[in-house]
């Protein structure tokens, strides 16, 4: 039997963006335990500004953050920074059909529901980024 060094894993890198401390906390570890490497934000304009300097895997929005809202931070990662085949996940407490309707025209890829189920959380990944 041969001993093969371990081939390395690349790590995916995520974006977790919310002005809510314990909510992004909570999401960063959960996706911390899948893999990636995590980075995170409490506004919109910081997280556009680290989408110019950096390449993410994943990026998790909140849908009410302060200034600007996730489902318009969504749309300048869509059309303005034409980062069309990023994934992109709300990630809400907002699921009323008006909500999930407006997120859908923002592009955002699907949605994460607070609060947050973490077999959905890995259903998801499967079918948004590990494809």
């Amino acid at each position: 039997m041969l001993n093969l060094p371990a081939t390395p894993q690349i790590s995916r890198k995520a974006l977790v963006v919310d002005d809510n401390p314990l909510s992004r906390v909570l999401l960063a570890s959960l996706l911390m335990q899948r893999g990636f490497v995590v980075t995170e934000d409490q506004s919109a304009e910081s997280a556009l500004d680290k989408l110019a300097a950096s390449s993410y895997d994943l990026v998790v929005l909140d849908i009410l953050l302060s200034k600007m809202s996730g489902i318009e931070l969504c749309h300048i990662i869509r059309d303005e920074l034409g980062l069309v085949d990023l994934p992109v996940l709300a990630y809400t407490a907002h699921g009323d059909l008006t909500t999930v309707a407006h997120m859908r025209m923002a592009g955002f890829n699907d949605f994460l529901f607070k609060p947050l189920d973490a077999r959905v959380l890995d259903c998801i990944l499967d079918e948004v980024v590990r494809h």
